[in-house]
């Protein structure tokens, strides 16, 4: 297995500029799922980018792969109702543009509602090899955004969700951990499970 140092982390950061990080402890996890596809050519899907910390990981650690980004730019529930992260929000994209210049040509940024975009995606007849879901934070969204990528994922293709154990939000409907297990269990016997904590990864039978 390749090797990940903090001194590379270091570097894929240096000289961007971020609010917060709630994704570079992840980032361990990944390189031992992901590990086998770093020098393919992979196309990923990335569903929620905020100011692109994900994005750049993609990026620096599959220097052959192509991503797509979607998100509306405008952050979500819990941020329209937290006055810091509501501060933060008209500069997203704006630092998203910035953090991301260096590899213009290897990413797309679609912008919209992933129940917008994840069609037009599909009717292009895209396909990926990894989809990071780590959008809206509402369960049916959260389904929504996997039952709509699902078709798009490559037989053997990984897809990571976020926030499984997000507790930040009053009610189940709320938090991603319902919209997460009732698509899992609506695609029963069409994956195999890699991992289930914070995160679930499975891959595409």
């Amino acid at each position: 297995m390749s090797v990940l140092s903090d001194d590379d982390i270091a570097r894929w950061y240096d000289g961007k500029s971020f609010s917060a990080d709630w994704t570079t402890w992840h980032f361990d996890n990944w390189r031992q799922w992901l590990d086998h596809l770093r020098d393919a050519p992979v196309r990923v899907l990335e569903i929620g980018s905020w100011e692109g910390r994900s994005a750049l990981f993609f990026l620096n650690y599959f220097p052959a792969c192509r991503l797509v980004c979607v998100d509306t730019c405008g952050g979500s529930v819990e941020h329209a109702i937290n006055p810091y992260f509501a501060a933060l929000v008209p500069e997203t994209e704006r630092k998203f543009d910035a953090n991301l210049a260096a590899f213009a040509g290897r990413f797309e940024k679609r912008k919209g509602p992933s129940s917008t975009v994840l069609p037009q995606l599909a009717i292009e007849r895209r396909q990926f090899d990894i989809v990071y879901v780590d959008g809206s934070h509402r369960a049916a969204d959260v389904f929504s955004d996997a039952a709509l990528s699902w078709p798009m994922v490559a037989k053997n293709g990984i897809v990571i969700f976020d926030d499984y154990e997000f507790d930040q939000m009053e009610g189940e409907l709320e938090r991603p951990m319902l919209g997460i297990d009732v698509f899992l269990a609506a695609t029963a016997g069409q994956h195999r499970m890699l991992h289930k904590g914070y995160q679930v990864a499975i891959v595409k039978l």
